[in-house]
């Protein structure tokens, strides 16, 4: 198999016709290439999905109010929905297990302050699970807790923008911050790379965002429920019971899209680990096809060689070749020829997609980048193909008879 003289013998003769070859030997490298280029940015745009969804917890359901789209009983369209908290408490006691949950208040553009700096922020009033439902990485400190929400503490958590903007290098565990006019101190700080727009924000107790942002008035403007080990079909049929349940209690017409919001992550990210499957067979789908007309060349390439070698391979056998040796050059010949293109349109694609990931910077396409499992495969895929496509000439040649190839010529 790796006998120098045999594969010097097949250099030759693959390079004897350099333009047959060549014209060979770029449709399987273009076949190869394309498919290690759509597979990375297959690759990047599920990374970006990915960190997207990364940025919440996959398990969990997301309830807001709207407004409504539709009147009913008595309530006229385009009317604002209102979740209050005991509309909240209400829901906790039509499901049989509350794995967790947070409430959230929103407030934009409120001015922050510490030291000479100043900037304007969005904040969030949130519950102790919060952390684990929107998978907030802490940096350094602690993040709410239960404690705060009992005693309405004045505390806050700092995405990095803030800590960045307005600190400046300086450490911000244990300093003070004005938020709104009112001071807080400041006991974590939270970095989050798939959202810059959450490293934006300023997390405090929900009590005491209720207490200083709302003046006491009791409306939420998020739930966030985590839905635990809870299968897909369960938190579909649990999302669909709230969801009717919510538009019954607040008088939102069963058909209105807006009044009442639901959003249940688990089937999202289900529905997208779908589409990207369905990409990833369709992008090799088209990868095999082109490797299929790049076998059907070499085959062609092969066969002609055959022919054209009929006498030289009527000598070999006269000299005592076997069927088995003439079988093994011709299937060389084509594995040779495979595996070289395969690998040149291999380094190619990898070559374009690490030339280009420094300059793509995107939320939703991150690291184009081809799994070596897919590198290893694709050679897999060439070396099959190539031993097929030299499987049908060496029949060819091994059914030469001696004394028919001496006379051919």
């Amino acid at each position: 198999m790796f006998n120098r003289d045999t594969w010097l013998e097949i250099a030759h003769t693959v390079l004897s016709h350099p333009l047959r070859t060549a014209l060979t030997g770029v449709s399987i490298a273009l076949g190869v290439f394309i498919l290690v280029v759509m597979q990375g940015l297959g690759f990047g745009l599920q990374n970006g999905v990915e960190q997207q969804f990364a940025d919440d917890a996959v398990n969990s359901i997301w309830v807001q109010a709207g407004r409504t789209q539709l009147a009913y009983k008595g309530n006229q369209a385009n009317k604002q929905v209102k979740i209050r908290e005991n509309d909240v408490e209400a829901m906790f006691a039509e499901m049989d297990t509350v794995y967790a949950s947070s409430r959230r208040i929103r407030k934009w553009g409120v001015q922050m302050e510490h030291g000479d700096q100043a900037g304007s922020y969005p904040i969030r009033g949130v519950d102790p699970d919060h952390q684990m439902l929107e998978n907030t990485k802490l940096t350094d400190g602690r993040y709410v807790n239960q404690r705060d929400i009992d005693e309405e503490t004045k505390i806050a958590v700092l995405g990095q923008t803030i800590v960045d903007e307005i600190y400046q290098g300086e450490n911000p565990i244990g300093t003070h911050i004005i938020i709104g006019g009112v001071l807080f101190s400041v006991v974590g700080t939270f970095n989050d790379p798939a959202s810059r727009w959450e490293n934006k924000m300023a997390v405090v107790p929900y009590s005491t965002a209720k207490k200083l942002f709302r003046g006491g008035r009791d409306k939420v403007d998020q739930v966030i429920l985590g839905t635990g080990d809870m299968k897909i079909a369960k938190t579909i049929t649990l999302t669909d019971r709230l969801l009717n349940w919510f538009k019954e209690r607040k008088s939102v017409h069963p058909e209105d899209s807006r009044g009442i919001w639901m959003n249940n992550n688990n089937e999202e990210y289900q529905k997208y680990q779908n589409i990207f499957m369905g990409i990833e067979l369709f992008i090799w789908g088209i990868g095999l096809l082109t490797l299929l007309a790049g076998a059907v060349g070499v085959a062609n390439i092969l066969a002609i060689a055959v022919k054209e070698r009929t006498k030289e391979i009527g000598v070999r056998k006269a000299l005592g070749a076997t069927g088995l040796s003439i079988v093994g050059l011709v299937v060389q010949e084509s594995l040779a020829l495979m595996l070289v293109s395969g690998c040149l349109g291999l380094v190619m694609g990898v070559g374009l997609l690490e030339f280009v990931s420094p300059f793509i910077d995107h939320e939703y396409f991150q690291n184009p980048q081809v799994d070596s499992r897919i590198a290893l495969v694709a050679l897999a895929v060439l070396s099959v193909v190539g031993v097929i496509s030299g499987i049908g000439p060496a029949i060819r040649a091994v059914s030469i008879k001696p004394v028919e190839a001496l006379r051919d010529e």
